[in-house]
């Protein structure tokens, strides 16, 4: 379904609200932790996968009702190499490129000192897999990202993440953030995210309604 213009709009500003959260996570600032051997071992497998880049995303939009069901919803195609941004349905001062998290998840080597990481001891099985749950924090002057991980008990692949953005002042029209990011586990040498679905509730702004954001990248490739 086709957003009607003013709904349109909205998801446009939606899509604004949400790239800050994924682009300015290289400037948070937290308590230091190792999170131990397994956690390392993450952190390993995300510095040998920087070259990995999508070549282009399906965007999905939906507004959901209080009940968590779907009332309006939109999908775009983003090609991330595309030289003529004219042809791209998104608002021109959303760069499309700023929608790609390669880089940006918690096992980056660089973010290591500022991030607070523990096992939870959780473990779960998915598809024969063994699965170790972690939590972390990343501290930020006006946010507090809060998350849990879940990465492969023997090798240390993230297989999936979920963090909370919550504002550090609270208000009817202040955004609160969900976003859970699943990663590609076939291999610790293809290393990258496969999906992520950004939940936003905005309060007074949405009347009740959540906006959901889902993301899934394609087209992987090695840049040289």
């Amino acid at each position: 379904m086709i957003f009607p213009k003013r709904t349109e709009s909205c998801a446009i500003l939606l899509i604004l609200l949400i790239t800050p959260v994924m682009t300015s996570l290289k400037h948070v600032r937290a308590k230091s932790a190792t999170g131990g051997p397994l956690w390392q071992k993450a952190v390993a497998i995300a510095d040998a996968n920087k070259e990995w880049a999508p070549g282009f995303v399906v965007l999905r939009i939906e507004i959901l009702d209080r009940e968590g069901k779907a009332e309006q919803s939109q999908e775009m195609f983003l090609d991330f190499e595309s030289k003529d941004r004219s042809e791209l349905p998104v608002s021109p001062y959303v760069d499309p490129s700023s929608l790609c998290i390669v880089g940006n998840s918690p096992f980056e080597p660089e973010f290591q000192h500022d991030i607070s990481a523990r096992s939870t001891g959780e473990r779960k099985n998915v598809k024969g897999k063994e699965y170790v749950g972690y939590e972390y924090v990343w501290h930020r002057e006006d946010q507090v990202l809060t998350g849990t991980a879940w990465l492969e008990q023997d090798t240390g692949i993230p297989v999936e993440t979920e963090f909370f953005a919550e504002p550090g002042i609270r208000s009817g029209f202040t955004p609160r953030h969900r976003v859970t990011v699943a990663f590609s586990d076939e291999s610790s040498d293809a290393w990258f995210p496969l999906r992520m679905i950004t939940e936003i509730q905005a309060g007074l702004l949405t009347l009740g309604r959540i906006f959901r954001i889902t993301l899934k990248y394609e087209d992987y490739r090695r840049i040289e």
